[in-house]
Order: structure tokens, then C-alpha cells, then sequence
């Protein structure tokens, strides 16, 4: 990254940068000496004083999250984690909702996005090809009274439908959230294939509908009859609509999101931002900000390393080394 700089104009410098006066000199073979001295002066004015330097300009970061809500949901539940960062560590951080799961991974590898929340297939899988990613933290929620780094991906329809396994969502319509989600989509085509379905030719129809809660809608509306979403989506429903849905396939743990900086973070800053998060409590502004906007059981953060992404990896076929 490179460093901006600086420097307030001293009033000698003021002085200095002033026309000069006329000099006139006695003889011409004195103009080319006077000429000399002149200009090492007027250099000498516009230099910092020895040892003084100048000062460095904090850095200016952008901090993205991927649309897993409606957007001002997003963007007010994640604003107060921005804020605390720079509060933290003196950055100016600046907080952006992408229009997809697809723009931030661009905007991580074009460099006009530094610090990112990425699903956890987003991470292990373009990880490798963005430039200079690195690893910070991962994203926890309550599992009970405790932490947990992991959570699910569920199939659902219906309570009242007459659906009681995946095999009865043959030749019916069935929602997924986004190509590049982790739990709605990626982890559920594992659970299909583990049972031999192909969604292309099982369903009647497949629709991306871009997030989980239109996911959660469009069972309500009965435009489709199966769908995949977070277990943290199904809670929230839950407690808003009551036992209205049913659970047709549970994921194993899936590890939560990461948080992942890109190739104008140096690794200082990198350092410097995992002990911001791994400080934060659970009842800390920012979390707090994380279980009220989008209703998820937010716990604080982890840094438990890139290797904690491994069996997902090796879950997707992907080697940890590429």
C-alpha cells in the first residue's frame, strides 16, 4: 500500500517561498556561484528539518459485507463494527453493502475493497485467487450458552405441506438463495448429491432468489415448495411466524463467516485488526448491532486461523493449497 504524507508550510518556508529580492552582481563570472547558492537556500526552505519527518496519514479502509439481508440491514447492523475498528486503531474505515456475494469477491481483487464478511465457501473457494487475502477472523454466534464457530444449512417446506422428506420435493419448485452462498446453495447441492439428486433435472423449477429471507418468503407465499437457508434464517422466522415450516435435511457444522483483508492491508494491520475483534465481548455495541438489525445470535469473533477452514475444503473437493 502506498503511504500519503503531509507537511504544514512553516512560516519560514512562507518567508522562503516569497519572491526573492534583485541582486545584482558586480561581475558576470559571479552569477553562476550566486545562482548555486540561491537555489541549495530555496531547497533547503522547502525541506522538514532534519530528524523531524513528516507526518503519515492513517490509512483509509473499506469495509464490505455481502448481502444477506435487506441491504439497510446490512449496513446498520455492521456500520457499528466500522465505526469501533477505526475508534480502535486510529483508520478511517468506510462501510459498504455489495449488490451481491459475487461483487465482493471482484472488489477484493481489484483492491476497491479492503476488509471483507465472507460466506465460508466464498472464502475457501476464490480465496486462493485473490491477491494478497489475507485470513483475520471468523465470525461467531451462540450455539446454547456458549460461542460456537459453526452453524447449519436446512432444507425446509412447508408444516402444513405434504412433503415429509426431500424425496417428495421431486418435480416441485425450490428456492436457493445465491450461487455463492455457503448454506444456500454450496452446502445444500452436498446434501443433495449425497442422496443422488441433480436440482436441474429434480425440481420443476429452481430459482436464486439472491437472500435467505426471500428465501423464508417465498414458502410463505407458496411460489415454491422447498427451499435452503441458514439455520440462523430458520430461527429468525421462527420466532416471528412460530413452528410454520418443516426440516427435511440438517447440514454437519458448517464453519460461520470469515473475515478476510485484502492486498492493501499490510500484515501489521492485519495483526492489529484481529486483536480489535478478538476483544470484542458479546455484549459489545457491535455485536449487539449484529443480533438486533439482522436477529442472528451474534457472539463476537475468533481467530482460529485459515486451517479452521479445512474440512469444508476438503468437504467441496477443494485443496487447502491451491
Amino acid at each position: 500500500m502506498s503511504t500519503l504524507f503531509f507537511r504544514r508550510t512553516s512560516s519560514l518556508e512562507k518567508n522562503c517561498i516569497q519572491a526573492p529580492k534583485k541582486v545584482g552582481f558586480s561581475k558576470p563570472r559571479h552569477f553562476c556561484r550566486g545562482l548555486v547558492i540561491f537555489t541549495f537556500f530555496f531547497l533547503s526552505c522547502l525541506m522538514p528539518p532534519l530528524g523531524r519527518g513528516e507526518a503519515e496519514v492513517p490509512p483509509a479502509y473499506t469495509l464490505a459485507a455481502y448481502p444477506t439481508n435487506d441491504p439497510k440491514k446490512d449496513y446498520d447492523a455492521l456500520k457499528p463494527l466500522a465505526d469501533h475498528i477505526a475508534a480502535e486503531t486510529g483508520w478511517t474505515v468506510r462501510m459498504v453493502v455489495t449488490r451481491n456475494y459475487e461483487e465482493i469477491i471482484h472488489r477484493l481483487t481489484d483492491g476497491t475493497v479492503d476488509i471483507a464478511m465472507l460466506s465460508a465457501a466464498s472464502y475457501v473457494r476464490f480465496g486462493p485467487s485473490i491477491p494478497g487475502l489475507s485470513y483475520v477472523a471468523t465470525y461467531m454466534e451462540m450455539e446454547g450458552t456458549a460461542p460456537s464457530p459453526f452453524y447449519h444449512s436446512v432444507i425446509l417446506c412447508l408444516a402444513d405441506s405434504s412433503v415429509t422428506d426431500i424425496s417428495g420435493l421431486k418435480g416441485k419448485n425450490f428456492a436457493f438463495t445465491d450461487r455463492y452462498s455457503t448454506s444456500g446453495y454450496i452446502v445444500p447441492l452436498l446434501l443433495f448429491r449425497d442422496r443422488g439428486i441433480v436440482p436441474d433435472s429434480f425440481f420443476g423449477k429452481t430459482f436464486f432468489v439472491g437472500k435467505h429471507d426471500a428465501v423464508i418468503e417465498a414458502l410463505k407465499a407458496r411460489s415454491v415448495e422447498g427451499g435452503a437457508v441458514s439455520s440462523g434464517t430458520l430461527a429468525n422466522a421462527e420466532a416471528v411466524e412460530g413452528n410454520i415450516f418443516r426440516v427435511l435435511a440438517s447440514s454437519e457444522p458448517i464453519p460461520l463467516d470469515a473475515i478476510a483483508a485484502g492486498k492493501r492491508v499490510p500484515q501489521e494491520h492485519v495483526k492489529l485488526l484481529q486483536e480489535v475483534l478478538r476483544c470484542l465481548p458479546p455484549d459489545s455495541a457491535p455485536v449487539e448491532a449484529v443480533r438486533v438489525h439482522l436477529k442472528w445470535p451474534a457472539a463476537g469473533f475468533a481467530v482460529l486461523g485459515d486451517s479452521f477452514y479445512d474440512p469444508l475444503r476438503r468437504a467441496l473437493g477443494i485443496s487447502s493449497g491451491d
